[in-house]
């Protein structure tokens, strides 16, 4: 359901832009985004999983959100996605830990997930067709590290959210070898608290061109994560009066993909660009990029189908944003910014080797105080919205602002604007979320 627009008026501002058109995509094939394989009851047998996701009466049952809104998306921006099972993409069960029997599809025979990556269906279809092909990997982290799946030899660009995989682990490796090697002595995890580990990223790379153009505050910051909704969790909180009851999950999670980089921890690869670390703890790493032929760290592990490379096969990246798996409710991703959003879309495509344009922005940014070239806008807010501000020079093409302003109480709302890069006249419209 779309929301409905409030308009603030229109406010004419000092400068001029010209308009730039955006890059087309360029590319055809398919984007595989593998989601949980516990939210699948067949493949959920040959998994880490001990409860297939339809039987967890807590939900989200048998889909991720973030899954869905991450292939969504992509589809929005003209991208063909498949959204498999991790498992569909392993060779080898996982449902004990010693285990080295073959994945089997539901015919018994042994899976083959080069049927999947060339752009072949599955037992119940004889279609394929090399136009089919995976033209990007995107592994988000929904599932259990157990079942993330191997690493392709394919040369297709992998875009990885789940921490486990992203560095050398010969002492304690994935079940299935998934590790990607851009780290050396890899220590990482998922930072899930607004509070502690906060909403921003701050940005180290921002000529790379994923990142230019992307508005950034005075800090070098830009805002992954979004504040929650006023009643996004209203119905999934414990009830006082029953001192048993245990609470859904809630709807509101952030998730950052973080690998310490503190002294005597985790070393990135040489050929690793690293992109963002998290505001509130510089040390972790929460965005890096490899291009194809960027050196890898240690690959000694002889198991993984990388074993013994010195050089990236394909572009790669970890992402800043990780699904959380069995116990969350798995909507990180729906939790992103417009910028987040905005971010990843730019990931992609650079992933799969298209030419990016810098972002083009309205030149108006988000300030904490009035002053010189600053104007402030103020309405009446509600208690239970928040608010995002769009901007336009033609009333046709609008752009992010300011994303998520927290409504707070029932009163004056205000935002305070840097209008100094800003075109000559610009167009604002404000609208009530969610």
């Amino acid at each position: 359901m779309k929301h409905r627009i409030l308009w603030a008026g229109a406010l004419a501002l000092a400068a001029t832009i010209s308009s730039q058109a955006q890059t087309k995509p360029n590319t055809n094939g398919v984007v595989i985004i593998t989601t949980r394989s516990a939210q699948d009851a067949f493949w959920r047998q040959q998994s880490s999983s001990g409860l297939w996701d339809g039987d967890d009466a807590k939900g989200p049952g048998v889909f991720s959100p973030g899954d869905a809104a991450m292939g969504i998306l992509l589809q929005d921006n003209g991208y063909t996605t498949r959204m498999l099972p991790e498992k569909v993409l392993s060779y080898t069960q996982t449902v004990s830990a010693g285990d080295t029997d073959p994945t089997l599809d539901w015919l018994g025979l042994a899976n083959d997930p080069l049927n999947y990556y060339n752009g072949g269906g599955g037992p119940s279809s004889g279609t394929a067709s090399e136009l089919w092909a995976a033209q990007l990997i995107i592994v988000s982290g929904s599932g259990g590290s157990a079942d993330m799946p191997p690493v392709n030899t394919n040369g297709i660009p992998i875009i990885m959210g789940e921490h486990s995989c992203l560095g050398d682990a010969t002492t304690s490796p994935p079940r299935d070898h998934s590790e990607l090697f851009l780290y050396s002595n890899k220590n990482s995890g998922n930072l899930s608290s607004p509070s502690t580990h906060g909403l921003y990223m701050k940005v180290m790379a921002p000529n790379h061109p994923i990142m230019q153009g992307i508005p950034l505050d005075a800090q070098n910051r830009v805002k992954i994560f979004r504040d929650p909704y006023p009643e996004e969790t209203l119905h999934n909180v414990p009830d006082p009066s029953k001192t048993d009851f245990v609470p859904a999950k809630s709807n509101y999670e952030i998730s950052w993909t973080a690998v310490d980089c503190s002294e005597g921890k985790s070393v990135p690869a040489p050929g690793l660009t690293i992109i963002g670390v998290l505001d509130s703890s510089t040390n972790q790493v929460v965005f890096a990029v490899m291009d194809a032929g960027g050196q890898l760290a240690d690959t000694s592990d002889s198991v993984s189908q990388w074993y013994g490379l010195t050089t990236a096969p394909s572009r790669v990246v970890h992402l800043f944003v990780n699904e959380g798996g069995s116990s969350n409710s798995r909507r990180a991703f729906n939790a992103l910014t417009v910028w987040g959003r905005i971010i990843f879309v730019r990931t992609c495509k650079w992933a799969m080797g298209e030419t990016l344009q810098p972002y083009q922005s309205l030149g108006i940014k988000e300030v904490t105080q009035v002053g010189k070239s600053t104007i402030k806008l103020s309405w009446l807010g509600a208690i239970d919205k928040n608010y995002r501000l769009d901007g336009s020079t033609d009333f046709v093409n609008w752009q992010p602002v300011v994303d998520s302003i927290v409504g707070g109480t029932s009163g004056t709302v205000s935002c305070t604007l840097d209008v100094s890069g800003g075109p000559q006249a610009a167009y604002l419209r404000l609208a009530a979320l969610p």
